[in-house]
């Protein structure tokens, strides 16, 4: 109301002062309405904090301002200061345009004097100045939009990886980074991209309303009414679409996450059968991901809706109504000047009001974003919890009395455990109680217990990556090295994964090589020690990974080592080797000041252990001392440990050629350029196959709708302001109609356009994108994971997703609206001014020229974004999975640097992408500036062009400029985001599926086990040389068999070609008579019971978990657990309800986790390779009898090296070089000298 009376006295000629008086009070107003809305905490002491919230808080304030988004700010204030200056020149250039039209009206509709030529030529000249300067300016505008946009996001990605390095993983695991380094990051760039967008919007709406009311007067009030309901209810979605996507965000991360889990895991899901089910998982996850999208896209639908509700009604009531008040009153005219002036200001009005709501959502979605950023950053980091043993020495010194001090005896100490308690959750049970210790320093100390008593946790305590919940660690202050009980192997080369983030010394190298035997491993590669091991080790054996994590350790020349069961894994030769290079009396480890601690739940290790540390199942230490002192004590271990002698030993390690992994692969970062960086037609004709042809032209036919909606009333005003008075005033009812009538029109068609599109096109297709990816992955051959990055993976289930999901629609749908209303009103130009037609086919030429050139550039630049935001997301897994052995080596900086590197590699593609589209920018605005140029002289220069037909056909220039940039921007964008379309549709073409027949077996096969092998030839690759060679073998039906042999026999790869995870090169595999090659591997799979030698742990409850591999029966599933012992572990985190984690269970527990499963599960035919290698030999041989009990009358095929095991079995096959040399009883076996199987034990190779 200030306002109107503010406006009313200004008119006034004697109401300037009580004007100026009111327009102060209303400012006053303003700003106390402003500070009553903003959040004060920060403005008082935190004792004087107010009780209630709303004495200190906004009607609309629930939280803290984001600090992080001041952050930023100022710390590139220059970059975020430098587009106010181009932005603020483009404002004032654009609401140019409105007068030029009316002086070009008023010069075309007046009779030439003498004045006139030069009236005409500065008429163009400002054509020229305006347009030309419109080109320039904006492109300085949006080039330093770019540069703050590029600086951002590297900023955030970079905090982002920096704070995943300091993670306090038992609060979170950074599961989340994933999400937030590519889905928020992309969102809270596209806001900053969009400030200076929005504030001007807001700016550009104000100065045009005020122009329209100097010309059509008080009916530009009414226009207020819509406007400002238009910006109310922008806000409010805007605000409501923020919270749908944080909880569609949450859903994203959620499905990341297991697929994450699932691509490591998917050699194991592959073996058990389990592909189908982990795919409905997955696709349930997706479906959970995509409901919840559909309440933002909703949001979505009612913002486009909204913004271009000014475009068709603005111009209609404003129009309407003063038409009605000149009608009755005053008698005024609209002439073509007013009306096409008044037109255009509409135009801007309405394109800011389109800005407003969509540049606001953006900045509400990216606020969002980086809320969810934020919340991360501001997470518990982690602190060391230990203290300095040298602390304790000189405390205890000080302390002593008589002056007897103790501080010698303290340093002869490397670590000291008080009362120490740790659990994995604040409120779970604590796995380690009260634990009392010092570790003796220098020389070899070892931590047995039984699987699952915590020993793992103990020596995480030690190295500090658990905080113990009661009880002090002290350890010495320097260097620590850590071998995991799973090996961490970074995907970098082997020479690298040694020596770290130290400097090289080759002598030092050298020594390290020998001592983990891995000196003959390298000469046998091509590439040497330079050779790549992939992600999580993937190119190198599950042997090499053990002792290439040994070797870094004795490489670092740290003075504390701890050891997590990290020998299991390797043949008797190599366990041999190493345990007399490393721990003998003139080991590298034991004539060195270092101290070793070794955890592990064998006895054989005890005899080489200065200082043992037993630990019961409850987690308690219950006997410590020298060997000799626990020896005669050891209760439950105490026959083990006597018989050390004994020659059983863990699963030796199988060469890269006895494996399914290939060491002589190079690693891929993905599929090359092709159709999907050159682009071509065929992709949008299968993208149209994808989203199917009917809903397409539906699509179409309501966007040409809306199209003539918004371009017949500009052709109706531009008919009906050349009428006579008399004749306006009989056609008002008509004028109304047309443009309220039409204007609806408009309306409806986009709502249902974007309808259709938002709510069914692209809803369809971000499933079917989805199970298209997920299938083509779940379906590949193994050696596809071997030669492809997991990184590059989960790149298409992120960004190739993202890209699909929200940005194609939107450049689906923008593409498609411009590209019609800009053919609309090149035909409406070309119709008043048929000499701009040849300029229009002309100068469209050019750009087409320019745009093709464009294009290539650009695909080229996406395809290569989206590659290089790959690197990042492989580091960063591989960081997470690491992170207990990069702190502990204290690599943190250095992986810091390197991922500095990789980010600043992938900003490059970024900035030239944005750089090239700034470029374009200015070519087609250089385009409307040369057209606006060529209408202007021609109307200026012909003198025959009616006041009307001009008007609407420089209207529809501004208009066309719009159109113009808006066709070649999304129809770029388009382009840009269809190559991500094409990478979906390359990977599902170019990946080689493993699945050759979709046969069923019959619903009772296998019924008897029989297994049949003749003249079977195996390869893991048509690259590599066979593995297995002319093999013909029998099988009886419920017979038990172990499979052994020297390291590359073929002993995994015969078991792993029943379940079709290695290559037929010839022969013939039959079960019960039928040939496995004709049926699908997955039903295959499916019909075994299968214990692989890695266990696979998924983020799902224990009772989803049996689910998936068809066990329903609650209770038969509590029977299985408590038969392995792990039910009391579960019922006290929750039953089954309990999610299952890596922290939820040891590698042990997991193992009999497997083998709960596995017991439950009915079939023919066992197979199992190494399933309790990580157990002790209690629970090995509980489970051996588990099985042969459960399975009496199935086929059992055990890989094994155990002699313990193998005698229990009815026959041993012994394999050497790929063949059978030997199989018969191995009791009566062991008894003949001769024997292979006997020569073999005696060798030590068994």
């Amino acid at each position: 109301m200030d306002a109107a009376r503010a406006r009313t006295l200004w008119r006034m000629l004697d109401g300037r002062d009580p004007a100026i008086a009111v327009m102060v009070l209303a400012s006053t107003k303003v700003c106390a309405l402003v500070t009553e809305m903003l959040w004060k905490c920060s403005l008082v002491n935190r004792h004087e904090l107010c009780d209630a919230p709303e004495e200190s808080n906004g009607p609309k304030r629930n939280q803290a301002p984001i600090k992080l988004a001041k952050e930023i700010f100022f710390s590139h204030i220059i970059e975020f200061l430098a587009p106010i200056f181009p932005r603020l020149c483009y404002l004032a250039l654009t609401f140019a345009q409105p007068f030029l039209v009316r002086r070009a009206i008023d010069y075309i509709s007046k009779p030439k004097t003498d004045g006139s030529k030069e009236r005409g030529d500065g008429l163009i000249a400002a054509y020229a100045l305006v347009y030309y300067g419109i080109a320039f300016v904006s492109s300085l505008y949006e080039q330093s939009a770019v540069r703050a946009t590029t600086v951002v996001r590297a900023d955030l990605s970079m905090r982002i990886y920096q704070q995943s390095l300091l993670l306090d993983r038992v609060v979170d695991t950074g599961d989340s980074s994933t999400t937030m380094m590519t889905a928020d990051v992309e969102r809270v760039q596209l806001g900053v991209r969009k400030i200076h967008d929005a504030w001007a919007s807001f700016v550009s709406v104000a100065i045009g309303l005020w122009l329209i009311e100097a010309q059509l007067g008080l009916a530009a009030l009414v226009t207020l009414g819509l406007i400002g309901g238009s910006l109310l209810l922008g806000g409010y979605w805007s605000g409501r679409a923020s919270r749908f996507q944080k909880n569609w965000m949450a859903a994203i991360e959620k499905r990341l996450h297991k697929t994450v889990q699932v691509l490591k895991g998917i050699k194991s899901i592959k073996q058990m059968g389990a592909a189908p089910a982990i795919k409905t998982m997955l696709e349930d996850e997706r479906q959970s991901e995509i409901k919840l999208s559909k309440r933002f896209r909703l949001q979505l639908i009612a913002l486009v809706t909204l913004s271009f509700t000014s475009l068709t009604m603005l111009p209609a009531l404003g129009l309407s109504v003063h038409n009605a008040v000149a009608d009755k009153s005053s008698g005024r005219i609209l002439t073509a000047q007013t009306a096409f002036q008044v037109m255009t200001l509409f135009n801007i009005v309405s394109s800011s009001i389109q800005d407003c709501t969509s540049h606001v959502m953006a900045i509400m979605v990216g606020l969002g974003s980086l809320q969810r950023i934020e919340s991360f950053l501001n997470q518990h980091t982690w602190t060391d919890p230990r203290k300095s043993i040298r602390d304790d020495s000189i405390s205890t010194d000080e302390s002593s009395v008589g002056g007897t001090s103790e501080k010698k005896v303290l340093t002869d100490v490397a670590v000291k455990i008080q009362n120490v308690s740790a659990k994995w959750t604040e409120d779970g049970e604590a796995v380690i109680k009260d634990a009392t210790f010092d570790v003796p320093a220098h020389g070899l100390t070892v931590i047995a217990g039984p699987t699952g008593s915590g020993k793992s946790t103990l020596l995480r305590v030690v190295l500090g990556d658990l905080a113990p919940s009661s009880g002090t660690v002290s350890v010495d202050d320097s260097q620590v090295a850590f071998c995991d009980q799973t090996p961490w192997i970074a995907n970098i080369s082997i020479r690298e994964n040694i020596v770290g983030a130290l400097p090289f010394y080759e002598e030092r190298y050298r020594m390290a090589l020998h001592a983990c035997a891995l000196d003959q491993d390298i000469e046998d590669l091509t590439d040497g020690d330079k050779h790549l091991c992939g992600l999580n080790g993937q190119s190198v054996s599950g042997g090499q990974k053990v002792r290439i994590a040994l070797a870094r350790a004795i490489y670092s020349k740290a003075t504390l080592v701890l050891l997590d069961d990290c020998l299991v894994g390797l043949d008797t030769n190599t366990e041999r080797h190493i345990l007399g290079e490393i721990f003998a009396p003139r080991g590298l480890l034991s004539s060195a000041p270092t101290t070793t601690i070794l955890a592990t739940s064998s006895p054989r290790y005890l005899p080489f252990a200065n200082y043992i540390i037993l630990i019961d199942a409850d987690g308690r230490v219950v006997r410590q001392g020298t060997y000799a002192e626990i020896a005669p004590h050891i209760e439950q271990l105490e026959h083990d440990v006597l018989q050390v002698s004994d020659r059983a030993s863990t699963a030796r390690e199988p060469r890269a050629q006895d494996s399914d992994e290939l060491p002589n692969t190079a690693i891929t970062n993905d599929i090359a350029f092709k159709k999907g960086a050159n682009g071509d037609w065929a992709v949008y004709k299968w993208y149209f196959g994808v989203i199917g042809w009917m809903d397409f032209i539906v699509f179409l036919f309501l966007c040409l709708l809306f199209v003539i909606g918004v371009i017949f009333p500009q052709i109706w005003l531009g008919l009906w302001t050349e009428k006579s008075l008399q004749d306006q005033i009989d056609t008002l009812p008509s004028f109304y109609g047309v443009f309220f009538g039409v204007g609806s029109m408009a309306w409806v068609a986009l709502f249902s356009a974007c309808v259709w599109l938002f709510l069914r096109i692209a809803v369809r297709t971000a499933a079917l994108f989805h199970h298209l990816i997920l299938s083509t992955t779940l379906n590949a051959r193994m050696d596809f994971f071997s030669q492809t990055d997991s990184g590059v993976t989960l790149n298409r289930f992120s960004q190739d997703l993202q890209i699909t999901d929200m940005e194609l629609p939107l450049a689906f749908v923008g593409a498609t609206m411009n590209l019609l209303m800009l053919i609309a009103q090149c035909i409406v130009v070309t119709i008043q001014s048929h000499y701009a037609g040849f300029a229009i086919l002309a100068i469209a030429v050019v750009i087409g020229f320019f745009h093709e050139f464009y294009l290539r550039t650009s695909r080229r630049l996406r395809v290569m974004d989206i590659e290089a935001r790959s690197p990042v997301l492989s580091l960063l897994l591989e960081s997470l999975d690491g992170l207990a052995t990069v702190r502990a080596y204290g690599w943190a900086a250095w992986y810091l640097r390197r991922g500095i590197e990789v980010l600043e590699r992938s900003q490059v593609p970024f900035h030239f992408l944005q750089s090239a589209q700034v470029t374009l920018n200015l070519s087609v605005d250089l385009f409307v500036a040369t057209l606006a140029l060529v209408v202007i002289s021609i109307a200026v220069v012909q003198m025959n062009t009616s006041g009307g037909s001009l008007g609407l056909a420089l209207f529809n220039i501004v208009g066309l400029g719009q159109s113009v940039k808006g066709v070649v921007f999304f129809w770029t964008s388009l382009e840009i985001t269809l190559g991500a379309v094409a990478r979906i549709r390359d990977f599902t073409q170019d990946t080689h599926s493993e699945h050759e027949s979709d046969t069923k077996p019959p619903a009772e096969w296998p019924s008897r086990g029989e297994i049949h092998f003749s003249d079977v030839t195996l390869t893991h690759s048509t690259s590599l040389p066979p593995t297995i060679s002319n093999l013909t073998l029998d099988i009886k039906p419920g017979s038990k068999m172990a499979i052994c042999g020297r390291t590359g026999s073929g002993k995994s790869t015969l078991v792993n070609s029943l379940l079709g995870l290695v290559q037929v090169s010839s022969g013939l595999i039959s079960i019960d008579d039928v040939d496995i090659s004709t049926l699908a591997k997955d039903e295959v799979r499916s019909r075994f019971v299968v214990l692989p030698q890695e266990s696979l742990i998924l983020s799902v409850s224990i009772r989803e978990y049996a689910k998936l591999f068809g066990i329903s029966d609650e209770q038969e599933i509590i029977q299985g657990l408590k038969k392995t012992g792990l039910w009391q572990t579960i019922e006290q985190g929750g039953g089954l309800d309990m999610i299952a984690s890596s922290d939820t269970f040891s590698h042990g527990e997991r193992q009999l986790f497997a083998m709960t499963l596995a017991c439950l599960k009915k079939g023919k035919i066992v197979l199992m390779d190494e399933p309790t290698s990580h157990v002790d030999n209690d629970i090995q041989t509980q489970l051996r009898q588990t099985v042969f009990d459960t399975f009496p009358d199935s086929t059992v095929l055990c890989v094994t090296h155990q002699v313990a095991t193998i005698v229990e079995f009815d026959i041993v096959l012994v394999l050497d070089d790929g063949k059978i040399v030997e199989q018969g009883d191995p009791k009566e076996l062991l008894r003949q000298p001769t024997s292979r199987f006997a020569q073999l034990y005696s060798a030590g190779e068994l």
